[in-house]
């Protein structure tokens, strides 16, 4: 069984700053060590890296501790809200595979882009029409 780094008792916490183990009396109330309630460096001999303060607490979270993730969310697709890997190069939205348009675009700006192109053959085919009849009937 583990014992208090500083004596041989039963530890009941870490020390929050370095993760020790100490004992009821060598840390169990401040929740560190002596050693990091002092300024204490370890292994370094010289008087001026001992603090007459205790060290503040600045850290959210103990180096040892399992520490919390930052927020990150993911780029999401703008029609199913799944996993992007592409974004479109027209209106900038975040896309996925499946909706997916034609050169780079999101599958609605491919179909407005295939619309122009619709109306121009749709006119192309009403004139042929025209000119046809007038040829014919003329």
């Amino acid at each position: 069984m583990e014992r208090c780094c500083f004596c041989d008792k039963e530890p009941v916490t870490r020390c929050y700053s370095c993760g020790d183990l100490v004992c009821e009396e060598h840390g169990g109330t401040t929740e560190t060590c002596p050693n990091c309630n002092t300024g204490y460096v370890a292994g370094a001999p010289r008087h001026n890296h001992i603090s007459a303060e205790p060290l503040s607490k600045t850290q959210t979270g103990a180096w040892w501790r399992a520490q919390r993730a930052e927020e990150y969310q993911p780029l999401a697709c703008y029609q199913c809200q799944g996993l992007s890997r592409a974004r479109c190069r027209n209106c900038e939205s975040y896309y996925c595979a499946e909706h997916a348009g034609p050169n780079g675009l999101c599958k609605e700006c491919g179909r407005s882009a295939n619309l122009g192109l619709y109306i121009i053959g749709a006119m192309f085919l009403m004139m042929s029409v025209y000119l046809l009849l007038h040829k014919l009937f003329g």
